[in-house]
Parts: C-alpha cells; structure tokens; sequence
C-alpha cells in the first residue's frame, strides 16, 4: 500500500509540473501562478491531515481512502492558489 501512495502522490507532483510548464510556455505570469499554487499544494497536503481530515476518518477508512481525501484537498488548493495569482497577476500587468 505505501508504494501505492508513494507512487501516487509522485505522479501527481509529475502532472503539476508538467502543468506548470504549459503554463510558463503560455505566459511567465501563468507560470509565476504555478508555482505559488505549487507551494500552496504542499502546506495543504501538510495541514490536511489535521485540519480537514477527522480523526474518526483514521479509524473507519482504509490509508488508500484517507490518502485520496489528503490529495484532493492539496490539489484543490493547488488550483485554486493557481488561478488566483494567475488572473491577478495578468490583471495587473497586461
């Protein structure tokens, strides 16, 4: 199971970068925005686990399950965190 989630949680970091460089290639702001929604990923992957996750989920689901809750909350950010400094920052500059 860790190699599961080892594996997983690799891939999805893949899938960010290779968005992240489609984004610098459409416009440097786009990317700037990838890379604060990068950041934002990781301190939501790292406080998911205490904020959104209740500790009955660590009891009554399996480590798969929990682990997809962990990863959908970071992505989440992730996307939001992106097109927020992204939009706001081609607002500003173009």
């Amino acid at each position: 199971m860790r190699v599961l989630v080892c594996l997983s949680f690799i891939l999805v970091i893949a899938f960010m970068l290779g968005l992240d460089v489609v984004l610098w290639m459409e416009n440097p702001l786009y990317g700037v925005g990838g890379i604060v929604g990068f950041v934002a990923y990781f301190i939501a992957y790292s406080i998911s686990g205490d904020t959104i996750i209740a500790p009955r989920d660590f009891w009554r689901l399996s480590n798969w399950q929990v682990f997809k809750k962990k990863i959908g909350y970071a992505f989440s950010a992730y996307l939001i965190a992106t097109l927020v400094v992204s939009g706001i920052l081609a607002a500003i500059f173009n």
